[in-house]
């Protein structure tokens, strides 16, 4: 009769599982509903006709595609042109009320259907499929990755819970999780708080105010950021409703450009040093931004602008000077004394067309966050060419 003398201890035992159990589930569930409070402030997640975001239920295919549509796409953009990405949806199991999120997920590459024609509508979508839209969302040029790979991927991007890589089908809830630690938010902390670097670069001072990221990882601003600047005072963004959206602009910006040429056959220039500028004056209290995620989308546009162009490059290998020397140099930065052409939105062709007028030279080149009164203005990109 020994059992007698451990069942006391296998009930404990039983009674601490169930208990972390709980709690585990419990921290699951609280960064769910933080994460979607987030999204539905943003109108990325918007819950059912009852605002109800329903976190538990399996996620669909057209729920991602919706999802997908508010989170890349520019709002006035999308219901301007409601009708033309209507007409691109081509599969006939969507309802009529998707057919404009599915068409615009079709049309920018960001959701396919089957092989049978079909799209799916109702399927729910695997963790594999979810992370590999985030990872898509997130532009990651230094990490490789495919769809067999991304849920691994995610997992060490620390965008995933181990929890929900392991679903056969994720949930409403999930997503969300995913979606917000995208957006530059941490997952769950233990009770003294890191003040390291995240996996986007951003560091956290000890008054909770943050430093955008000096490493050219990018930094997506959200309202209530509250930003250190150069002086040492603290700015708080109040208004982002233009980031990544303009009326002059087609979309949201893609993917930093893949190389067309051998890259490391060019100049290597080193990022310059972060800087946020603080000033106040009669029109308004200004901050300025180095971002220097965009001044790397600035740098590759002109490296396979060099390597399409035959007068700086030939046989596989930038042409060389007399003196052996290459034909284009690159800096990425303007000294403040020095004038420079400036434009916004992006467009590759500016930068494009400006070479091409003009191949042999040094080009200077930099990009600014510019916000005025806490409300994000648009990015600028200037250039200076000699």
């Amino acid at each position: 009769m020994y059992w007698k003398r451990f069942l006391p201890f296998l009930l404990s035992l039983c009674l601490l599982l169930v208990f972390s159990a709980e709690v585990a589930a419990a921290a699951v569930s609280s960064e769910q509903e933080t994460a979607a409070s987030h999204l539905k402030k943003q109108g990325i997640m918007v819950g059912d006709q009852a605002g109800n975001m329903n976190l538990d239920k399996g996620l669909t295919r057209i729920e991602l595609a919706t999802i997908l549509t508010r989170l890349n796409g520019n709002p006035e953009h999308v219901q301007a042109e409601q009708v033309f990405y209507s007409d691109q949806c081509k599969f006939r199991d969507v309802p009529d009320w998707a057919r404009l999120y599915v068409g615009y997920c079709y049309f920018n590459g960001l959701m396919v259907g089957y092989d049978t024609g079909a799209f799916g509508a109702y399927d729910g979508v695997t963790p594999a499929a979810a992370t590999t839209v985030v990872l898509r969302y997130m532009a990651l040029p230094e990490v490789e990755w495919d769809y067999s790979t991304a849920c691994q991927t995610a997992l060490e991007q620390g965008l995933i819970t181990s929890e929900a890589a392991l679903k056969a089908e994720v949930t409403r809830g999930d997503l969300a999780v995913m979606i917000y630690r995208a957006l530059g938010n941490t997952g769950p902390t233990d009770t003294e708080e890191s003040e390291t670097p995240s996996t986007t670069g951003i560091s956290k001072n000890p008054d909770g105010s943050i430093n955008p990221p000096a490493d050219g990882s990018q930094y997506v601003p959200q309202v209530g950021d509250v930003i250190r600047c150069d002086d040492g005072t603290n700015y708080t963004i109040t208004d982002v409703s233009r980031w990544d959206k303009s009326m002059f602009a087609s979309g949201p910006i893609g993917a930093l450009p893949e190389p067309t040429c051998d890259w490391s056959l060019l100049e290597q220039p080193e990022l310059p040093e972060m800087e946020v500028r603080h000033w106040q004056n009669e029109t308004g209290d200004h901050l300025r931004v180095r971002n220097l995620y965009e001044t790397r989308r600035m740098q590759y546009t002109l490296y396979n602008a060099i390597g399409a162009n035959p007068e700086t490059w030939e046989n596989g290998a930038p042409k060389l000077s007399s003196k052996g020397n290459q034909l284009v140099h690159i800096n990425l930065s303007i000294p403040d004394d020095l004038s420079y052409q400036m434009f916004w939105p992006w467009r590759a062709s500016e930068i494009v067309n400006l070479f091409n007028s003009l191949p042999p030279g040094t080009y200077s080149m930099q990009a600014w966050d510019v916000y005025k009164d806490g409300k994000f203005l648009h990015t600028e990109y200037q250039i200076h060419v000699i």
